[in-house]
């Protein structure tokens, strides 16, 4: 992707491989959630619908859980906290990325709504549930910032 955000993660995956983990925390369940490699988490996602939204629909989503959400509505950008250091930022862009395979991912699920996710991946654990939970209740899809968009989470629809 040509986003000014976007980092080479090839290398790293070599080289830091089983390094460092995101942390584990217990699921609804009261049991462990694996640990995950860091070196295997994208620095960079995209949350994907095929509906016009808002920022603001992400922020009502996330209105009956623990997460602190600070929304500011003219930049249509969005900070959730994660815990007690973590956040995931999400910023909404326009629903095409400047490369042709991309946009015809895009064009391909129908995306009429787009923003840029970014956390740091030994928050992985946290961000995926808070992203799961987006999905459920506003739709849509969150994938990797990677050159066959994955990881996904969530339900793609096509």
């Amino acid at each position: 992707m040509k986003n000014k955000m976007k980092k080479n993660q090839i290398g790293r995956k070599q080289t830091n491989r089983n390094q460092v983990y995101a942390k584990s925390s217990k699921n609804h369940a009261g049991g462990q959630i694996p640990q995950v490699p860091v070196a295997d988490v994208p620095t960079g996602w995209f949350y994907m619908s095929d509906t016009d939204m808002t920022a603001a629909a992400l922020k009502e989503a996330l209105s009956d859980t623990i997460y602190k959400v600070e929304y500011w509505e003219e930049a249509q950008v969005l900070e959730i906290t994660l815990g007690e250091r973590g956040c995931l930022d999400v910023e909404v862009m326009e629903p095409r990325l400047g490369e042709e395979k991309a946009d015809a991912f895009l064009e391909e699920h129908g995306v009429k709504f787009l923003c840029y996710i970014t956390f740091q991946p030994e928050d992985y654990v946290a961000a995926k549930t808070v992203m799961e939970h987006i999905c459920g209740k506003a739709g849509g899809f969150f994938c990797g910032d990677t050159e066959a968009f994955t990881p996904v989470i969530g339900g793609q629809k096509n």
